[in-house]
């Protein structure tokens, strides 16, 4: 059990990572081995080596044998420990994906949040257990209908979504918005810019007003569960989804990456 003076406990001080499994197989652990670094780092705790970290991920999903040959959810979290005499701890969960056949068919609404994401947050580049601003934030877009919300920065700048990256599509060049822009660079976030540059397609990160996405052609999030989830709706307005790798820049880019990100297993 966690100790009762663990700063996790305590302060929500902490750190954790989402990795999907799919069957036996752990996606991309390297990127979120890395990204978890950089954040131990930022929080003085101490990272094992890779090939230990990974290790204890996969006692995790051998444990679990129930749902080891379908997808799931595996949460990694490291606890902040309260000094010498309370170290910090490794704590794992496994949860089924929320994500159904039906929402990549038809794509999910997203609404815009009515709070601004503060870009200048020291918060907003660890991927922290302390999480309440996005679980309010997930809850008012649930409250309006939406399956998830999108943060505009203190500039009125689109940001990210409460757990999701966000890229749209615009005159055939595709956009996302940069990390000073106040969003958490993403593994997927980092593996789509891969598959655009790979394949040739027009990529910009930069700061891009609201009206950018008011009249995208095409818009989607990213996240570890998700991977590439179509969006139908933008507030009132609706977006037919493109059906075909001729018309869609996102079915193209969505193409490549289910052949990449087995390549990222190690």
């Amino acid at each position: 059990m966690l100790d009762k003076d663990d700063r996790l406990a305590l302060f929500g001080y902490g750190i954790f990572e989402t990795l999907r499994v799919d069957g036996p197989h752990i996606e991309v652990p390297r990127l979120h081995y890395e990204r978890m670094s950089r954040g131990a780092e930022q929080l003085g705790l101490s990272m094992p080596g890779y090939e230990v970290w990974l290790a204890g991920l996969e006692e995790n999903v051998q444990k679990d044998i129930p749902i080891a040959y379908s997808a799931f959810a595996l949460r990694v979290t490291l606890s902040g420990g309260a000094g010498q005499e309370v170290p910090p701890r490794w704590l794992y969960h496994t949860r089924p994906l929320p994500y159904t056949e039906r929402d990549y068919d038809e794509g999910i609404p997203i609404t815009i949040l009515s709070h601004p994401r503060n870009e200048y947050s020291p918060l907003v580049q660890l991927k922290s257990t302390n999480y309440m601003e996005n679980i309010l934030a997930k809850k008012e877009a649930e409250d309006k209908g939406a399956r998830e919300g999108i943060w505009l920065n203190t500039k009125g700048n689109l940001a990210e979504g409460t757990m999701s990256n966000l890229f749209f599509i615009r005159e055939g060049t595709l956009h996302t918005p940069s990390p000073a822009c106040g969003c958490l660079s993403g593994t997927r976030r980092q593996m789509i810019l891969e598959c655009a540059l790979t394949l040739g397609i027009p990529c910009v990160e930069g700061e891009f007003p609201l009206e950018f996405l008011e009249d995208a052609e095409e818009v989607f999030l990213t996240n570890a569960l998700m991977g590439i989830m179509p969006v139908n709706q933008v507030d009132k307005r609706r977006l037919p989804l493109k059906n075909s790798v001729e018309e869609s820049l996102r079915m193209r880019i969505g193409e490549f990456y289910q052949e990449i990100r087995y390549e990222y297993r190690v």
